[in-house]
């Protein structure tokens, strides 16, 4: 049986991802899906990441009620966590792993490390979603992926932790034990206990 992998900062996780994950998933006959949270995202160093640790537990919680959803820790440590890196890692003759990504970190693959690598070490599927503009992805790049579609709606961490600074909820948006952890800890400004 094949296996899945997503990686992401995750910062914090939301049902965006957990739908991208169950679609292929389902899609691809996937027996597994291992969700690779980023120690050290190196796209992001020009803004705060949550500490590791938190970013880790968000994601067990969020993945907590799926048996075919795992967590693993599988980045280096200290050093910056690239999907070249990971997917040497967990590749072997026997073993190309189903790589799953959305349409935003497709657009931005040719600024990966070693993208044409990455390809080379998994089957990577994209979910998609109506109306997406593929005009801006080299066509090399194209060649080498599949498409899926799937039902998710457009969310980011980004806003996410817009709006927990800001006060607005984000009920409906994360599984309710990511949220309850991020109020009681105080993540992203949130007033703790709120």
């Amino acid at each position: 049986m094949k296996q899945g992998f997503i990686g992401g900062t995750f910062d914090p996780p939301h049902l965006g991802h957990l739908m991208l994950a169950q679609e292929a998933l389902e899609q691809y006959s996937l027996e597994k899906v291992f969700f690779i949270p980023s120690r050290n995202p190196p796209h992001k160093n020009n803004r705060f990441v949550t500490d590791f640790s938190h970013r880790l537990h968000m994601l067990e919680l969020a993945v907590e009620d799926n048996q075919r959803f795992q967590v693993a820790d599988l980045d280096s440590r200290g050093f910056p966590s690239y999907t070249v890196d990971m997917l040497e890692r967990v590749s072997s003759v026997d073993f190309k792993p189903c790589f799953i990504i959305g349409m935003d970190s497709l657009q931005e693959i040719h600024t990966w490390k070693q993208p044409m690598r990455v390809l080379e070490l998994a089957d990577v599927v994209v979910g998609t979603r109506p109306g997406t503009d593929l005009s801006s992805v080299n066509p090399d790049i194209m060649k080498k992926v599949t498409l899926f579609a799937f039902p998710g709606i457009w969310i980011s961490s980004s806003d996410l932790r817009k709006r927990v600074l800001e006060g607005r909820s984000i009920s409906y948006l994360v599984p309710e034990s990511v949220e309850s952890y991020i109020r009681s800890g105080g993540l992203y400004g949130a007033e703790k206990g709120h």
